[in-house]
Formats: C-alpha cells, sequence, structure tokens
C-alpha cells in the first residue's frame, strides 16, 4: 500500500500507472549476483526479460513466462523445473483482496515447490496486517517458504512512480538477513562475502518461453 505522500505525489486518478513497470537494470544485475550458483531460474512475470538476463548472460538456464506473450502463469497447472524464482509480479492483480505479490508466491510454490524466491512485495505484503489477517495467518502458519532476507528499495526505485516496496527473499539462509541495494554496487552476503560470477560466457541453454532481449 502507498503512504498518502506518495499517492498524492503519483497522482493514481489522474494520472493511472501501468501494471508492468519495468525493473531497473542495475538492480536485476546486483539481483542476480546474489545466486551465482543457481542453474535454472523461473521469472513467472517476466516483461521483457529483464530480471533474467545478468543470468543467461553467465550461461544459467532460464525460464521466462508471461501473460503478455501468451503464457498465463496464474493458469498453469503443470509442475516447473527451477532451482531459484525470481518474480516482480503486478502489486495489484484485482483478485479480491489478495494482493499480486501473494497470488503468485502461492502459485510459485504450487508448481515449482519449496525453492528459494526473490519477490518483489509492495510494503503492505508484510506490515499492512491485523491479527486476524488471513495473509498474516498464512505467512506465519501455513506457508512452507520462510522469510530468510529482506531488500530495502530506495522509494523512487522504479521510474515514473514513488512507491514503498522490498524484495522479500525465502529459503535463502546464505544472504544476509538485511540487504541494501547499492545503485551498481553490490549487496551483501551474510559474512559480507561477495560471491564472483562468470560474467562473459556463453549462455548454454535459455528457455524459449524468455523472450528475447
Amino acid at each position: 500500500m502507498a503512504s498518502p505522500l506518495t499517492v498524492k505525489r503519483n497522482d493514481y486518478r489522474t494520472n493511472p500507472k501501468r501494471q508492468d513497470i519495468p525493473t531497473p537494470h542495475w538492480l536485476c544485475d546486483e539481483l542476480a549476483a546474489l545466486f551465482p550458483n543457481a542453474s535454472t531460474i523461473l521469472d513467472p512475470a517476466c516483461g521483457d526479460g529483464r530480471l533474467l538476463a545478468p543470468f543467461a548472460r553467465r550461461g544459467r538456464k532460464t525460464i521466462g513466462l508471461d501473460v503478455k506473450h501468451g503464457q498465463d502463469f496464474l493458469a498453469m497447472r503443470e509442475s516447473v523445473a527451477c532451482d531459484l524464482v525470481v518474480c516482480n509480479p503486478p502489486f495489484n492483480l484485482g483478485v479480491g483482496r489478495m494482493l499480486g505479490s501473494e497470488v503468485f508466491l502461492r502459485q510459485i510454490l504450487a508448481l515449482c515447490g519449496n525453492v528459494p524466491i526473490a519477490l518483489f512485495c509492495p510494503m503492505g505484503f508484510r506490515l499492512n496486517q491485523r491479527l486476524k489477517s488471513s495473509r498474516w495467518k498464512w505467512l506465519r502458519d501455513e506457508c512452507p517458504a520462510k522469510i530468510t532476507s529482506l531488500m530495502m528499495l530506495p522509494l523512487n526505485v522504479f521510474e515514473g512512480v514513488e512507491f514503498h516496496a522490498e524484495i522479500v527473499f525465502f529459503n535463502a539462509p546464505e544472504l544476509a538477513p538485511h540487504l541494501f541495494p547499492t545503485g551498481g554496487g553490490g549487496a551483501e552476503l551474510a559474512g559480507d562475502e561477495q560471491r564472483g560470477t562468470n560474467e562473459g560466457k556463453a549462455p548454454n541453454e535459455s528457455s524459449s518461453a524468455t523472450p528475447p532481449l
């Protein structure tokens, strides 16, 4: 949920924002650097494929799906084999009161199993809760994926809109519990150890579902 300040600045009523605001390329690079050992990466709301691009450049197999390309992940029933999911979904899908991030998280767990997940979420995903909120109870008591790290994002990280958002990491205990993007430098890992990357290697394989970059 955006704060009243950002609601006023963004002027949603007279200037509605697109649902597929892209992730900045520098943030895509920093996110990928946190998972140098991932071999098969899924983005179920890939848009133009930019979250997957840094992995593909390192020769990893990438699977990109997006409803705009005729691949509706939320309607799928077959499982998807991967060892990492990265996803910046639409925050508002118009599905009752359930946030888009929760809808995608539930489907990721159903189709991919309890794999590591990096999920972009509005701050309200965790914080806009009451003691009897269904999302609060599900995340606390029923969700098989456990929150292991958080990356706070600057208010103006997305072009053309100011919004309180963060990346919630599930099942990634090797990461530091609280991460900060650096705008091109590189986020921290647990123990302040920076992991190496494999820049420059030719891709080994990428899914045909991944749109061209």
